[in-house]
């Protein structure tokens, strides 16, 4: 599962909370955060910025893959196995596969 960090920033002061929904009025954004509260400010003022780790990809060894059906991104089926095949990623057995 992926972790996600959310970074808020108003006029160049980190603010420690989450924001869970933002809204729009003309120039100005509403942030609610998880507490409930709010804060509203000029957009200019507001930075978001996120960061994402994850593990969304395992190595597999290619014998596991040798007698599963193989399909590309765009769902074509393109035989039994992955050795062999160009580096890419790959649907193997509903799993995304990453062919190094």
């Amino acid at each position: 599962m992926a972790d996600t960090k959310q970074t808020v920033t108003v006029n160049g002061s980190t603010v420690d909370k989450t924001v869970s929904r933002m809204t729009f009025d003309g120039d100005k954004v509403v942030m609610t955060f998880t507490d409930n509260t709010a804060q509203t400010e000029d957009m200019e003022a507001v930075t978001i910025s996120f960061l994402y780790s994850g593990t969304g990809v395992g190595k597999v060894k290619a014998d596991e893959m040798k007698d599963k059906r193989v399909f590309n991104l765009n769902g074509q089926y393109l035989g039994k196995g992955v050795e062999g095949r160009a580096k890419g990623v790959y649907v193997v057995d509903g799993k995304k596969v990453v062919v190094q």
